[in-house]
Parts: C-alpha cells; structure tokens; sequence
C-alpha cells in the first residue's frame, strides 16, 4: 500500500453538470422546453465566511498550514480490513492534491486512531505522552481534554523561512530566521503540517461508510479546521453531527483543500482565503458535488 505503515501504535493504550436544455414531450406530438440549471453559486463573501467559520482567523503574518512532506500514514484500532481501505482512499485524495506519499516503510506523520472513549485517552496523553502535542498552546491541550465529542484532532506545525529553512536557536540567543527577502504580496514564511492525529471513538464510526470516514480524516489531517462550528454549509466535517451527513467530500470540501495545497504555501490568510473561494466555485460549477 501506498506511504501506510502497518506497525502498532505505542503511545495509545489498548447536479450533475449541465450540458445542455431537455425537452419534454407534450399531448399531441408538442414539446416545451425544460431549462434545468445549476445550482447557484453563494456570494463569494459567503464562502469566506465559512472559511472562517471552520478556519479561524489566522495571524496576517502566518500563512495557513498545511501538509510538505511525503504523507504516511499509520492507524490503530480497527481491523485491518477497514483500516487498509480507509488509509488508501486518503492517500488517493493527497496524490489528487499533489501531496507526495511515503514508501512502505514510511515514518507516519498523520494517525488515525480509533478508540473508546476518546477524552479519556486524551487524560492519559496528557500525563504519560505529553510530547504526542508537540508545542501545541497548554490551552488548546486543555480544550482538547475538555471536549467530549467523538473526535479529538491537533496538528503539530512548524515555521521555516519561505525556502524552507527552519528557525535556528543558537545557545543564549532568541531563535531566528533567515528571510531571504520582503514581499506585500507572499509573506517570507511557511507553516509546515509536521504531524497530525485524528483520534476517533468506535462507537461514532458504526453506520458510516468507509468513505465517509476516509473523507472526514482527510479534511481533518490534510487541513486545521473546527468541524463542530461548519453551520451553513454542506461539507463532510459534519459527519458526525447528525444523520444527513454528505456520503464524500464535497464540492466546498474538494475546493478547501485544491485552493489551500495550490501556489507555495506562503500568500498571507486573506489572499490564500480569495484563492480558495475561487477553487469552491470551480469545484462547484464542475457539478457531481454538492455546494
């Protein structure tokens, strides 16, 4: 299989498009046109409301993160016969983003995990592996703990310069950052995916599809967004929400992630934002997704 690692996990305990008018038929031979057309595309300053919805509002000197190298993925807690489904459709979803894959025995920097009782795990964490949170803020530590949903999911993220040169800490001295050069337009820095874990509770997962679950980590991996506050807007992040969750990513979904993983990574929030409302339009207008 493509960049999945199949080793145990030991920090965790236990419309279509339109093409054309039709006709119809009439009494009498007769035929009246029937117009079918799209769906209308929302205001665009709608879609970036829901960006921020899902995204935040990031530092205007912080690009958004996303995922640089090679994707391998590791999952614990179902059986290796829905697990190996779902890590693959994941990794077809990355090499349609143009996300390089690991090898077979690849170092996974994205888990997938499958637990019972999820806030309990993340208690334990805390107290055992705490080095599982990278430099995560104490108070997004403490949310997570907190939170009593099904799914519980932290990025572990670096800065480096715009050519990937990381911040270099000489001893007594603040950390710093060669930047080669300014821009208005690109900001002189990257925010890197370094690793990302997607814990979610069994009991959540009965009576979804593998689909669905390969397409919620996907968007909960390959992006740092707030699924449980996505109102308004149809996207796989609702899957756990309630019963009329979409069956896929969607045409929002498939447009987060095209415009977020296009360009180099470094346009400032506002500008990266502007981007991928135009890859949600695209996606869209191609139809077979719903907007």
């Amino acid at each position: 299989m493509r960049g999945m690692w199949r080793g145990p996990i030991l920090a965790i305990a236990s419309l279509p498009a339109l093409t054309g008018a039709q006709t119809a038929t009439a009494p009498g031979g007769a035929t009246d046109p029937v117009i079918v057309t799209a769906r209308p595309l929302p205001p665009r300053r709608e879609t970036l409301r829901w960006f921020a919805t899902i995204s935040g509002y990031p530092d205007s000197d912080r690009p958004l993160s996303r995922l640089t190298e090679p994707l391998c993925i590791a999952s614990s807690g179902l059986p290796a016969t829905l697990a190996m489904p779902i890590a693959d459709r994941m990794l077809g979803h990355a090499e349609r983003l143009g996300i390089k894959l690991g090898g077979e025995k690849c170092r996974p920097n994205v888990l997938i995990l499958f637990v019972d009782h999820g806030p309990a795990h993340i208690a334990w964490l805390i107290d055992h592996r705490p080095g599982m949170f990278g430099e995560l803020a104490y108070a997004d530590v403490r949310a997570l703990a907190k939170d009593k949903g099904p799914v519980h999911a932290w990025h572990m993220t670096a800065l480096t310069s715009r050519d990937g040169d990381p911040l270099i800490a000489m001893p007594g001295e603040l950390p710093t950052l060669h930047i080669p050069s300014a821009s208005r337009i690109n900001l002189p820095v990257k925010s890197h995916i370094a690793a990302a874990v997607v814990m979610i509770e069994r009991d959540a997962v009965m009576g979804r599809t593998v689909e669905q679950i390969a397409d919620y980590a996907t968007m909960r991996a390959l992006a740092v967004v707030r699924p449980r506050q996505a109102s308004g807007v149809s996207t796989i992040l609702t899957l756990f929400e309630g019963d009329a969750a979409p069956g896929a990513l969607t045409a929002f979904d498939w447009g987060y992630l095209r415009g977020l993983y296009a360009g180099q990574g470094n346009r400032a929030p506002a500008l990266q934002y502007a981007a991928m409302a135009r890859f949600v339009e695209d996606e869209i207008n191609g139809g077979d997704k719903t907007p």
